[in-house]
């Protein structure tokens, strides 16, 4: 609860970023010089859109909560005593926390072992993806999520795919027989592309990262059990006819258990052109920052529009259910699997 003794919930925080101080049972001198750090910036970060709150054991509070010397933007919340050993709370450890307006973690530092953990955090607040308010006429059923990959890890990904071996992108189909396929037909799709391996610490790196990032907000969102991904790859769409045109993803019999799709962007700002379109629903371009996604369905008709400057690299892959699982298990081979 809060000074007032008003139940708190982070349900009301959603829609901001946040400092989060875990003060704990930390004794109040322990904490205050971090907080008055932070009351002196609380013009930057009301700039920003934060707000600055303080966790703390209710009954090891009262020194903080009654000094005479009031700190600006701060917001105390007061915490059952068990509250911070159910967490996990090592006062050791980081115990201060930024959120974004979705309450997933940016960043953590230790304040008592940190120097200049407070400008890393604003740097870490400039980099929220945000845009003004709007009214919105004809959404398309997208979900946006930032923060899939760090700067870094993107680079490396990147960095995998010109040391790799890639291949110009196939299109799943059927032969006159009837059986599956993958062609390569260079009039609808233009790519290269480089699956990583399962099993490979790379392909365990990005599968962890999306469990981590996608899959708690596919479950929000969408009600969906994500418990499966199909193949792994990054592909680069390059200025001399990189595109993909007009398509849906499950609509060959041999992709139709992928249930929704994820591009990953890993350059922004690199490459003119490129951008993602969902002509059902509006003339809009999809292009999210460096690490992030779009997730959606994939039976939306979509477009990766050419690429007319640079080189676009991008992570893709395909989640699906328990379920669509046992269909593919039922109607696929491994080999086929691995091509498509």
């Amino acid at each position: 609860m809060d000074k007032d003794k008003r139940f708190y919930s982070f349900e009301g925080q959603a829609g901001r970023t946040a400092v989060v101080i875990l003060g704990g049972s930390l004794p109040p001198s322990s904490v205050r010089a971090t907080l008055h750090a932070l009351g002196d910036h609380a013009d930057v970060f009301s700039s920003l859109s934060t707000d600055v709150l303080l966790m703390v054991d209710g009954e090891n509070a009262s020194a903080l909560a009654h000094d005479d010397t009031p700190i600006a933007g701060v917001k105390v919340i007061y915490c059952l005593k068990d509250y911070f050993e159910r967490c996990g709370f090592d006062e050791k450890g980081p115990w201060a926390f930024i959120i974004d307006r979705n309450q997933r973690i940016m960043a953590q530092f230790n304040p008592a072992a940190t120097s200049d953990w407070l400008a890393a955090a604003v740097a870490c607040l400039t980099t929220v993806p945000t845009e003004e308010a709007r009214f919105i006429a004809l959404p398309a059923p997208v979900l946006s999520v930032p923060n899939i990959f760090g700067t870094a890890f993107c680079r490396t990904l990147i960095a995998h795919f010109e040391n790799g071996s890639p291949t110009p992108g196939v299109i799943a189909s059927v032969d006159p027989f009837g059986n599956p396929i993958q062609k390569i037909d260079a009039d609808n799709k233009r790519r290269q592309d480089c699956i990583l391996q399962r099993g490979s610490p790379i392909h365990s790196q990005v599968a962890e990262a999306l469990a981590r990032r996608c899959v708690p907000e596919m479950k929000k969102a969408y009600q969906f059990d994500a418990s499966h991904t199909d193949r792994i790859l990054i592909a680069r769409y390059d200025d001399t006819g990189g595109f993909f045109k007009r398509h849906r993803d499950n609509v060959a019999a041999s992709v139709a258990f992928r249930q929704f799709a994820l591009s990953v962007n890993l350059n922004a700002g690199e490459y003119e052109g490129g951008h993602l379109s969902f002509p059902e629903y509006n003339n809009h371009s999809y292009r999210p920052d460096s690490g992030a996604g779009i997730i959606f369905s994939a039976s939306l008709l979509h477009e990766a529009m050419p690429v007319t400057k640079g080189r676009r690299y991008v992570l893709l892959t395909f989640f699906h259910n328990d379920e669509a699982e046992a269909m593919r298990l039922a109607g696929l081979a491994p080999a086929t699997m691995q091509a498509a």
